[in-house]
């Protein structure tokens, strides 16, 4: 499979930008940078030295493959299931890990996280569990509701449920959706999604940066899913000595030494509730808002964390936004996007990142995997945001394969809201 190769090889599970960033990273530390994605052309697939087109998903297929190649480091920073796999390799063949692959299955499945949250008085949704549809009694429950599967990536089978009807069609979507079969239901809380990205330090959790999450108004079906984000968010002091305590409290219940954690969080004034976590960087252009927001190299720092090696999380004085945004159309099959360029050039976008190559499949559901692309805007104030994301809203014009334009999925009117 390598053919005259003296360097360690390093094997990414997963071709996504993040990902495309965190080869070129191990390339520089010296690998022969080896990419495992399903896809013929994920956006990484330029940037390694070696494409094998195989799910990240088959913890087998991906060992076979590592012990072929001699693997020195298998790593996954933005995906939660590759995650499991990554963790999974590592421990068969003894390589550098974060964390066990023990605490990888249970924090990727959402109903063993609910249950350690609840035992260590985590603030979390009333919930339920459940493998079937039938039956399903709420009562303990107030609509409106949230369906999710157990184990799926990203935000697919996420949805809001606001009636019994729904429930039941959603539920079976959701349980269709998951791989072990089960599904979460829990209380929808009112209140703005904020993400927070810490790093664990000696097992002391340090916030990095935080965003308010933008998601569309619209309720026709959709998976729920984020088109965009705002940061920092305008929260209370309360509100951010509790997120600390809460990923503190995470770090000593799943024993995560170093390592970086994502948290959704739910904050309503004072009051905190934990969404979902994982020991890992978020997707999209979390990591170049990080570095640009807070002057701290993340991906660095993740590659780090699994040789257990403790890193330096600089402070900084935040006097500006940065808004990231994300390009949803209908469904079809990508050809193009035009005029970006000239966005960027006049400093409306400081930074694109384009997911999708020309023939790749976009579904309905909009869910994470089927952003065209997404952008970065900063400005002094809230308004001067407003009028850089309108402007390349009313300025980029996305065609698909036979060159008939694509229209957005959603109204990205939403974006402008405070």
């Amino acid at each position: 499979m390598i053919e005259n190769n003296n360097k360690p090889v390093a094997i990414v599970l997963g071709g996504t930008n993040p990902h495309k960033k965190l080869l070129e990273k191990l390339k520089n530390r010296g690998f022969f940078a080896v990419l495992i994605d399903y896809l013929a052309n994920p956006p990484a697939k330029l940037t390694a030295d070696l494409h094998v087109q195989e799910s990240t998903l088959d913890k087998d297929k991906v060992l076979d493959i590592a012990q072929k190649l001699n693997a020195q480091l298998v790593i996954a920073t933005c995906v939660d299931q590759a995650n499991v796999t990554a963790c999974y390799v590592a421990e068969k063949m003894n390589l550098p890990r974060p964390y066990s692959y023990e605490v990888a299955c249970e924090i990727s499945d959402k109903v063993k996280m609910k249950l350690r949250m609840k035992k260590a008085n985590i603030p979390t949704a009333a919930y339920i569990q459940t493998s079937s549809a039938e039956g399903l009694n709420v009562d303990s429950l107030h609509f409106p509701l949230v369906v999710k599967p157990s184990d799926s990536n990203g935000s697919k089978g996420v949805r809001r449920v606001d009636n019994n009807q729904e429930l039941n069609a959603y539920l079976q979507e959701a349980l269709a959706i998951s791989r072990n079969g089960m599904a979460v239901v829990e209380e929808f809380i009112e209140g703005d999604e904020i993400g927070v990205d810490c790093f664990i330090v000696n097992g002391k959790a340090h916030i990095v940066t935080m965003h308010k999450k933008r998601k569309p108004s619209i309720k026709d079906g959709t998976v729920i899913y984020s088109i965009g984000s705002i940061s920092p968010p305008n929260i209370s002091a309360t509100a951010k000595n509790l997120i600390v305590e809460i990923a503190d409290k995470i770090a000593v219940e799943f024993e995560l030494q170093n390592t970086p954690l994502l948290m959704q969080l739910i904050v309503s004034d004072d009051k905190v509730n934990v969404v979902e976590f994982a020991p890992r960087i978020g997707g999209g252009l979390n990591f170049r808002k990080i570095k640009l927001f807070a002057d701290f190299d993340i991906l660095e720092a993740s590659i780090d964390s699994y040789y257990n090696k403790v890193v330096e999380i600089p402070k900084n004085n935040i006097d500006f936004l940065y808004s990231e945004n994300h390009i949803y159309v209908e469904a079809g099959t990508f050809g193009r996007i035009e005029g970006i360029a000239d966005l960027v050039k006049d400093g409306t976008i400081l930074e694109f990142y384009q997911n999708k190559t020309q023939g790749a499949p976009i579904f309905s559901g909009n869910a994470s995997k089927d952003r065209v692309g997404s952008f970065i805007v900063r400005a002094r104030d809230i308004n001067e945001v407003k009028n850089k994301i309108r402007r390349v809203f009313d300025t980029i014009k996305i065609y698909n394969i036979d060159d008939k334009p694509m229209k957005y999925s959603y109204d990205y009117i939403d974006l402008l809201l405070d």
